[in-house]
């Protein structure tokens, strides 16, 4: 398993170095709006586009900026936002801990409700308790997140006067009860979609192992029906479903993203939006990088679980 870990770590610098690449000049193509007229405005005269510029550093021809940047890289120095100049890390850190909140909150939602109602539907298999979940999934996966985002804004305040809370962050450690009030309705509802294919997934998953004759032969032993369920069929179930989590929190992390934008919340997700529709370069390059490199690291753990759950699974 070492070995395989390590040959997939050796692709990180590969896929991070396309992902910069790309990043970069896409972001300065001919079809891409410049940062320097939207920050000087339509008053601005042409000196101050030019010493703007030069400050920015964007008057050198693109090689230079690109070999500029990967110094900086290579530093560990992500450069500085185009307004307000301030270093890009600084300013994520700051805002890591509201967004990993969020996803680790849909996260946990999505797994746990939708391994428990899988669990439930698959040893009722044909009950009304199964057919009446099981519409409430495709329900569930057919609506978008942010459709049922805005409507918890919308309808509490039409039906009972009531705002929820939107914007703003208190850290869980200073006040729990308010912080988990302005998360849990949303991430909640962000989890909908997640939890309904999790859901699917477990119960035709759990269905298949317990038609297995391993399972039979632990009813016939008299094992109680609890540690049937649990200890041997939904272990043995877990492999799709640790990879379809894998991918949920992918997915989940660019939900969040979109929370936050709904939301006003002062997370990374309206950090990028505001990057994106004001061409903030360096931030938006980092960011991009981030994400990808997230998305890898999650996908080798993936990976790397499938030895864990199943012993006979060997990397070779």
């Amino acid at each position: 398993m070492r070995q395989y870990a390590l040959r997939r770590l050796a692709y990180l610098p590969l896929i991070a170095a396309f992902v910069a690449i790309l990043t970069f000049f896409v972001l300065r193509s001919p079809w891409s709006q410049d940062p320097v007229t939207l920050m000087v405005g339509m008053g601005g005269s042409v000196e101050q586009e030019e010493a703007l510029r030069e400050d920015l550093g964007l008057d050198d021809p693109l090689v230079v900026q690109f070999g500029r940047w990967l110094g900086d890289l290579a530093r560990l120095d992500f450069g500085e936002t185009f307004r307000g100049r301030q270093p890009v890390w600084d300013e994520v850190v700051e805002r890591m801990p509201v967004t990993f909140e969020i996803l680790f909150l849909s996260v946990f939602f999505s797994a746990t409700i939708g391994i428990t109602l899988g669990v439930i539907t698959a040893t009722r298999q044909n009950t009304l308790l199964d057919y009446a979940f099981r519409g409430l999934a495709v329900f569930g996966q057919s609506i978008p997140d942010f459709f049922l985002l805005v409507l918890l804004i919308v309808l509490p305040s039409i039906w009972w006067n009531y705002s929820p809370p939107v914007g703003g962050h208190v850290s869980i450690f200073q006040d729990p009860w308010e912080n988990l009030r302005l998360y849990v309705p949303p991430t909640l509802l962000l989890a909908v979609g997640g939890s309904a294919g999790m859901m699917r997934l477990v119960r035709s998953t759990m269905l298949e192992v317990m038609r297995q004759d391993y399972m039979r032969t632990a009813a016939a032993k008299g094992l109680p029906n609890r540690s049937v369920v649990w200890s041997h069929a939904l272990r043995n179930s877990m492999i799709p479903i640790v990879t379809y989590l894998g991918n949920q929190v992918t997915v989940l992390f660019f939900g969040a993203l979109i929370l936050e934008q709904i939301f006003s919340i002062n997370g990374i997700g309206q950090f990028l939006f505001i990057s994106v529709s004001t061409f903030d370069f360096p931030v938006v390059q980092f960011l991009v990088l981030y994400t990808a490199l997230i998305v890898i690291t999650i996908n080798i753990l993936v990976d790397l679980s499938y030895a864990v759950i199943d012993p006979r699974v060997r990397y070779r």
